[in-house]
């Protein structure tokens, strides 16, 4: 039986998936009687294109049998169909108008702005998740769809995923956040993200309904100024946990200093011409310098009234340096001090 005879009894789409956000009904040249349905599911719309310019769209769930429609351009599709014998058809289009949920996003290349606190460049990627609807398959069909059959997720995603760079880039930058705390703003951030990457949507026409950056990266370059900026604040934090500076803080901060040139001096034994000399020097530093960060401190503090005058200094026994009566180390050149046999 020739094509032109054969009769269509329901158009529909019964195979649709998440994956795939526009499909053409397979058999545009089949002839559409008045007896004819037209079926839309739920989350379905339908578009008739003819001679490529499309002439409305139906979102209706339910069954509609042509003869008793009122659709003015279900009569145009039906005119089109009956009887014509013309290379040019009419076509029909289905469109998912679900929402399509956790889309991935990332970053294709490094982004770099000028941390605005610290003043260095910063060179990072992003990532993180959308979810979308369709909210204008006229517009989607005229600006993306063009004379393809279907369009999948796939397809889409490489699309609407280059063009966020631009957006995500200008808003890091507007934004100025400092690498030390960006991860703790992705809220502020999402939404700042979020408002100018809806423009693009709005282009394809679809709505964005929800936009999160899930996380950063930092280059290795920028990590190590992060991690050096982190432990500057925690020393800071733990010296301001001090409150009062009195002598039982300064104990404490000075067997700290003293540990941390153990540790240092202990990686270092045996690795030259020092050896165990070699941790002795790095120990007596390490314990000198704790004295002179402690004395500093306890400086300070007497400017504000909280401590009496500082220690006298007195030479040392080796090489005649000042350094603070008591040190048991002498900073300079890690010489253990003989302790007063007159007392």
């Amino acid at each position: 039986m020739p094509i032109g005879n054969q009769k269509l009894q329901n158009i529909q789409w019964t195979t649709q998936s998440p994956e795939t956000l526009v499909w053409k009904f397979p058999d545009p040249d089949q002839i559409l009687q008045t007896h004819s349905s037209v079926i839309i599911g739920p989350g379905q719309a339908l578009l008739f294109v003819n001679e490529g310019v499309p002439q409305g769209v139906w979102d209706k769930p339910g069954r509609t049998d042509i003869r008793t429609a009122n659709i003015p351009f279900l009569t145009s599709m039906l005119s089109v169909f009956r009887g014509f014998e013309s290379k040019h058809k009419g076509k029909v289009y289905y469109f998912n108008m679900n929402d399509i949920p956790n889309v991935k996003w990332g970053t294709k290349t490094t982004l770099k702005y000028n941390d605005p606190v610290y003043k260095f460049l910063v060179r990072l990627q992003s990532f993180g998740n959308y979810t979308f609807k369709m909210s204008d398959p006229m517009k989607f069909f005229a600006e993306f769809v063009g004379d393809r059959d279907q369009m999948t997720m796939t397809e889409f995603r490489e699309v609407i995923n280059s063009r966020l760079q631009t957006p995500i880039t200008d808003a890091l930058a507007s934004a100025k956040y400092s690498v030390i705390n960006i991860d703790a703003q992705r809220d502020e951030l999402s939404k700042e993200i979020g408002d100018k990457v809806t423009k693009e949507f709005e282009a394809f026409g679809f709505t964005m309904k929800d936009f999160r950056v899930e996380g950063t990266e930092f280059d290795e370059t920028t990590q190590k100024r992060v991690n050096q900026i982190a432990d500057m604040q925690a020393k800071a934090q733990s010296i301001k946990a001090m409150g009062g500076v009195d002598q039982g803080s300064m104990k404490n901060f000075q067997t700290a200093e003293q540990l941390e040139a153990l540790k240092s001096a202990a990686k270092n034994e045996g690795g030259g011409t020092g050896g165990t000399v070699g941790a002795g020097v790095g120990l007596g530093a390490g314990v000198g310098l704790g004295s002179m960060m402690a004395q500093g401190m306890t400086q300070g503090a007497q400017q504000k009234g909280q401590q009496p005058a500082a220690a006298p200094m007195v030479a040392c026994v080796k090489c005649k340096a000042q350094i603070p009566q008591g040190s048991e180390f002498c900073p300079k050149c890690g010489e253990k001090q003989v302790a007063d046999k007159k007392k």
